[in-house]
């Protein structure tokens, strides 16, 4: 019987792509509109060889999510817009932002998104790896706050661009790896070695008439995915970044931007991670001329990575065949 190594794992199939069922779903309610955009389903197909030993080691198969560009904006009539913004991505401090639950880094989730390898004997043979992605944000009508202007400062265009990387990738752990619920990865002890990338975007344009009658105000809606999941030839390293904290809805704070330039933008909601001093992410933002904004107990210092390398092992089957791939069901779908 064998020792377990990276060669005993074979990838059947990579499905990634939009849900040609799922469509964008608008919600009108009298202090907010809300929409559930499509969704992207990734779903990996692998074999391990059962005729194998792992010894003392543990390994992790997993799907590793990251975003590296994002805009997200609600605009008011002409009197500004709000903006979901990642602080780390946006003063260009981190490459990438996790995209996960934040429960078990670096993989998007805690159930269906990674596998354990535990030491001993193969016990499962195949392997199935999926999670799904889409958004459900809620957006006011109308702004807390606008100078007396209240009935004039509408929701009136939301406008969504974000790109994503998704990595599978196996972790051999190190001799003395000890089992961490919250993160699996020890770059110090651990080999990542990178099996596939995949990149996905979305994009989403609504135009509204917040003067109509509430169930009334859609005016125009474009979510047609003209971009393809693609399934790259040449696989990307990690940066630090895509799997460590913060992860994206930690991150994440909605500012307002008022078109006025005598008005000063407006912390809505506050991050609930920062990788900075609070202080100096309000001046990152250019929010530093406001008193009133406080950092919230909630707001948790997780630290900037001060070298953002990139990390993975990529070349491993070209040069000493480590890996054997065989995508049977390599394959991409898109709506539209």
């Amino acid at each position: 019987m064998s020792t377990f190594s990276l060669d005993q794992i074979h990838v059947q199939s990579i499905d990634a792509y939009y849900d040609p069922n799922s469509k964008t779903e608008i919600i009108e309610k009298s202090n907010f509109f809300k929409y559930k955009s499509q969704h992207f389903h990734c779903h990996i197909k692998l074999m391990i060889n059962d005729d194998c030993i792992t010894n003392q080691q543990y390994w992790t198969i997993g799907l590793v999510q990251a975003c590296y560009e994002n805009y997200i904006e609600n605009c008011y009539n002409n009197y500004g817009s709000t903006l979901w913004e990642f602080h780390p991505i946006k003063t260009g401090r981190h490459q990438m932002i996790n995209d996960s639950d934040g429960n078990q880094y670096p993989f998007y989730d805690s159930f269906n998104s990674n596998y354990v390898i535990h030491h001993g004997y193969i016990t499962n043979k195949f392997i199935q790896l999926h999670y799904k992605d889409y958004f459900y944000p809620t957006i006011a009508w109308q702004l807390p706050y606008s100078h007396g202007n209240s009935n004039n400062v509408q929701l009136t265009e939301i406008i969504r661009r974000q790109q994503f990387l998704v990595w599978l990738i196996a972790i051999k752990h190190g001799r003395n790896y000890k089992w961490n619920s919250y993160n699996l990865i020890n770059i110090e002890q651990d080999d990542l070695y990178i099996l596939n990338t995949i990149h996905w975007q979305y994009e989403l344009h609504i135009r509204l008439d917040p003067y109509q009658p509430i169930g009334k105000r859609l005016k125009h809606i474009d979510d047609i995915q003209y971009e393809k999941p693609i399934i790259l030839d040449k696989n990307k390293k990690l940066p630090l970044s895509a799997i460590n904290p913060p992860h994206c809805n930690a991150a994440q704070s909605l500012i307002w931007y008022p078109n006025n330039k005598k008005d000063q933008p407006k912390l809505i909601i506050p991050p609930k991670q920062i990788i900075v001093p609070w202080k100096q992410w309000l001046n990152d933002m250019t929010l530093n001329d406001n008193d009133e904004m406080k950092k919230l107990k909630q707001c948790q210092f997780v630290g900037e990575l001060l070298h953002d390398k990139k990390i993975g092992i990529i070349n491993y089957h070209r040069n000493d065949r480590k890996l054997s791939t065989d995508l049977v069901n390599l394959r991409s779908r898109s709506r539209g």
